[in-house]
């Protein structure tokens, strides 16, 4: 197994409070095993665990935290001994390393702790940890990035496969056959025999043609074409039917396999250029396919939500970062603010609007939930559905009231927060 690098970050930091104790650093390295052992085969937790261990004044009492803890327990059984209470610090350490563990080897899980992680960590101050969540955040981003753009790329393959783009390798038919000689002992000792008295009338070469001529063209050509019957059977003895079968056989899987490569990167590429299309189209358009009316006509205030609800319906499951932008810059070209930013509290108020609840209810269903550390967009449908109220932001989200947030912002986390709920569903249905 790889070093894990956040787990020792985490330890030079000296968050765990082990000091230089090897045997601690094998028994929290257990139990951040053990965790990713639990996380991977649940999307849900992974995006709870990723709430809670980012929050640096998590109660105690958090799921994600308690469990944490009695999986420590298992391997540091005297560590209640040392922390009256849960000790968050450590907790969040090995919470944090586990999800690193996760998102470096599957590309699903990354996405999900990425996109999580990005749309909490850009409302809150850190502290000493800050650059060990930037390097995940950072890492992540880029594994993200990277697999988005090889998906959404036009690639250098033509629509239609062309002769130059089908060149087939090692494509050479090779048949193993045997030598084909005639036998020269048997030859000459053919034409000898021919050459010599005619046994009937005992005529030799000298006594003229009428006996022995007859007798060495018989002779002669029946040793000849013995000769080369023997030679002829032999080379067709070394022509097997299952040999030429598997060569022609390999030379078509080839050919097979050349088409197949062609073929699918046309069909990555035309899809790339069908997704493109669809959002220039839902750019240049500005309507709402949700609400079925312009963008122009809808509320600024919810905007963001509706535009997120309906680009989601047109992304596949990756997405580049791009797309983002275009989102912000397609808000911005029907409202034309300027980014301006203003507090939680009053950016999230239309929420609590009961015509604007009406609008959104059937539009915006209720997502899988954390408990008391969730996501912004999971809180939000919650209030529009009336079963949260605005007062408990900071209690559901860890997120203030008084932290300042954009329109477009919000728009970009309720898409990612979208996006990853998607991931969580299809991995439930599996």
């Amino acid at each position: 197994m790889e070093r894990n690098e956040i787990f020792y970050d985490w330890l030079r930091a000296k968050f765990f409070e082990i000091e230089d104790n090897d045997t601690r650093v094998q028994q929290l390295t257990a139990a951040v095993n053990d965790l990713a052992t639990i996380l991977e085969k649940d999307l849900h937790k992974v995006r709870c665990c990723t709430l809670s261990a980012l929050d640096s004044d998590i109660p105690i009492t958090n799921p994600s935290i308690v469990a944490t803890y009695e999986l420590v327990k298992k391997h540091w059984s005297s560590i209640e001994g040392k922390y009256p209470e849960p000790p968050r610090g450590i907790l969040r350490g090995i919470i944090l390393s586990a999800l690193y563990q996760l998102g470096m080897k599957d590309a699903e899980l990354c996405r999900i702790i990425y996109y999580t992680a990005s749309g909490y960590c850009q409302f809150v101050r850190f502290g000493n940890e800050e650059s060990i969540i930037n390097r995940i955040l950072k890492e992540f981003g880029k594994d993200v990035e990277d697999e988005a753009l090889a998906e959404w790329s036009l690639g250098n393959a033509p629509v239609a496969p062309t002769p130059t783009a089908l060149k087939l390798k090692n494509l050479s038919l090779e048949l193993k056959l045997d030598s084909t000689e005639v036998d020269e002992n048997e030859l000459k000792k053919a034409l000898t025999e021919a050459a010599g008295i005619e046994p009937r009338h005992n005529h030799g070469p000298q006594n003229g043609t009428q006996f022995w001529s007859p007798h060495f063209g018989s002779t002669a050509s029946a040793g000849i074409v013995k000769a080369i019957k023997t030679a002829v059977n032999s080379f067709g003895g070394s022509l097997s039917t299952s040999t030429l079968e598997t060569e022609i056989n390999k030379y078509f899987a080839n050919i097979n396999n050349s088409l197949n490569n062609a073929f699918k990167e046309s069909f990555q590429s035309l899809l790339a250029v069908e997704r493109r299309s669809k959002l220039l189209w839902w750019k240049e358009t500005l309507y709402s396919t949700t609400l079925r009316k312009s963008y122009r006509e809808i509320d600024a205030a919810v905007l963001p939500v509706v535009m997120a609800i309906d680009l989601v319906k047109l992304l596949p499951d990756l997405t580049p970062v791009s797309v983002d932008y275009l989102l912000t810059d397609t808000y911005r070209a029907v409202k034309h603010d300027e980014s301006i930013k203003q507090p939680l509290s009053k950016l999230l108020a239309c929420f609590e609007d009961e015509e604007q609840q009406k609008l959104l209810a059937s539009h915006l269903p209720m997502l899988t939930d954390c408990g008391e550390r969730t996501t912004l967009t999971s809180f939000l449908t919650q209030v529009v559905h009336d079963q949260k109220s605005l007062k408990k932001l900071t209690h559901y989200t860890g997120l203030r009231a008084d932290v300042e947030a954009s329109h477009q912002q919000l728009a970009v986390i309720v898409l990612h927060d979208l996006l990853t709920e998607r991931l969580i569903q299809e991995a439930n249905a599996a």
